[in-house]
């Protein structure tokens, strides 16, 4: 590679990298004002719907996996907590798809 395209190249990686810094700056700011207790519950019971949702795999119950998962998909997506996630900027690096991506069974990525 060139010297010249490979400092041009290195230049906008340190760009990028300090776009990237301001940014999660900014995100732990505006994380900082939500409330801590409720993101901690809705990290537990995350967890909590995870191992059922497992559970449930793992007995050939995909249906009820697939029901369970889908509801508190619903259930996070309404919530005030989520919604302030959005607003930092958070809901789209949490996002487990590609946009464009056709969702699949959940039993299927376990």
């Amino acid at each position: 590679m060139p010297l010249a395209l490979f400092a041009q190249n290195e230049q906008m990686s340190e760009e990028q990298m300090q776009q990237m810094m301001e940014n999660a700056g900014k995100m732990q700011d505006c994380m900082g004002k939500m409330d801590q207790q409720a993101m901690d519950a809705y990290a537990a019971k995350g967890e909590k719907v995870n191992a059922e949702i497992k559970k449930l795999c793992a007995a050939g119950k995909r249906d009820e996996a697939q029901k369970m998962a889908t509801d508190y998909g619903k259930e996070m997506a309404s919530s005030k907590e989520m919604q302030a996630m959005q607003q930092c900027g958070m809901a789209n690096q949490m996002a487990m798809t590609d946009p464009g991506e056709k969702p699949g069974h959940v039993c299927d990525g376990m």
